[in-house]
């Protein structure tokens, strides 16, 4: 709970607003009044998060991005907590990797460098406008980012890993790391998705690599020697790759 000063618009007395849902609504204690949150909370002379959020609302029907995602940084300049702001960033960062067709900064793409852009979208921003939301909008939220959460889990599983030879997974860096989806192995096979399988001489690595992988996985194991020092080598490539 977060209590705010307010002032009753139709009996100027002062009013006291609990902002924890700003579309949610307080009562006069002196006129019994009815008002909406959002419609009477201002903090020191600052603009009131109603006109900076429907500021917000208006630059992303215009398009215009960028404005509306400072606008919302504002917002929460004003009141951390206020789930509608973190929920505008989201709509906004989810709308540049959609509009930069979800590459990274090293202009990978492909279905692990999209998941790894959406869970990013979704752990900085969804999140939080869930944590802060009351229970029925936070479940819309929930429900607005379902089948992004449904595309990171099937890329994690490697549903859309790319056949080679009839082989899709990464079998020494799964032996070596024990999981087929922690982190250091999809930023592997995002690597072999994304820049290995767009050349030629990676192409040939990938069909040899496939080739003879299999076997000598089946003798790697996390803790051995070989383990740990293919670990350390595995290590330093993806550290490269992240950097």
């Amino acid at each position: 709970m977060a209590i705010q000063p307010a002032v009753c618009s139709n009996c100027g007395g002062a009013l006291e607003v609990d902002d924890t849902d700003l579309n949610g609504f307080c009562e006069c204690k002196f006129c019994h009044t009815k008002h909406k949150v959002i419609d009477v909370i201002t903090i020191d002379g600052l603009p009131t998060v109603k006109s900076l959020l429907m500021n917000a609302e208006m630059l992303i029907d215009d398009g215009n991005l960028e404005r509306a995602e400072t606008t919302y940084k504002e917002v929460l300049k004003i009141k951390p907590n206020c789930h509608e702001a973190w929920w505008g960033l989201f709509v906004c960062n989810d709308a540049f990797n959609r509009y930069y067709g979800y590459q990274d900064k090293y202009g990978n793409s492909g279905p692990l460098t999209k998941a790894s852009l959406m869970q990013e979208a979704i752990n900085k921003y969804a999140n939080r406008a869930i944590q802060f939301a009351p229970p029925a909008q936070a479940e819309s939220y929930r429900q607005a980012i379902s089948e992004d959460v449904d595309f990171i889990q099937r890329a994690s599983n490697g549903e859309f890993d790319r056949p080679s030879g009839g082989k899709s997974g990464c079998y020494i860096a799964t032996a070596v790391y024990g999981s087929y989806s922690c982190p250091e192995v999809m930023t592997l096979r995002r690597y072999r998705d994304d820049y290995l399988a767009n050349k030629a001489w990676g192409r040939l690595f990938i069909r040899i690599y496939y080739a003879i992988s299999p076997a000598l996985a089946r003798h790697i194991r996390p803790d051995s020697l070989i383990g740990r020092t293919v670990r350390r080598y595995l290590d330093s490539k993806v550290r490269k790759l992240t950097d």
